[in-house]
């Protein structure tokens, strides 16, 4: 109940402020496991996967770290662990169905830093910044 009072109080403030020349409130840490965490770190991937040059898709792990700012929308800065799947980049559109590698040689994850900028009223979001570096095995 608190995270929906959280959320439509950030869809609020959008709404109200959306012409401010800077942020709203500083970051709040926010439940990893809430839909629009969830939906800017989906889209965040299928960002990454994108632009990758590897021949495999990566998907979400895990959530490790998320904050939540109001800032021209809201502003979600996550660090999101990837995993290297069996399926191709470009040929899956489906992440859930592929299946994570598991053998040594071609097991590989990511520690990734996304900044996403979620406009809920216009129903877009957008990549302010984006990094991912290999995790040691």
């Amino acid at each position: 109940m608190a995270l929906l009072a959280v959320q439509l109080s950030a869809f609020l403030a959008v709404a109200v402020l959306r012409a401010s020349a800077g942020p709203v409130a500083p970051p709040l840490p926010v439940d990893p496991n809430s839909q629009g965490v969830w939906g800017a770190a989906d889209y965040a991937t299928v960002y990454y996967n994108l632009r990758s040059e590897d021949k495999y898709i990566y998907k979400i792990t895990a959530i490790l770290d998320v904050q939540v700012q109001i800032d021209g929308g809201i502003k979600y800065t996550m660090d999101v662990e990837l995993g290297r799947t069996r399926c191709e980049n470009g040929k899956t559109p489906d992440l859930e169905s592929c299946v994570l590698f598991t053998a040594p040689g071609e097991a590989r994850s990511l520690k990734c830093h996304f900044v996403v900028l979620s406009d809920p009223l216009l129903e877009k979001r957008r990549i302010l910044d984006s990094s991912c570096r290999p995790v040691s095995e």
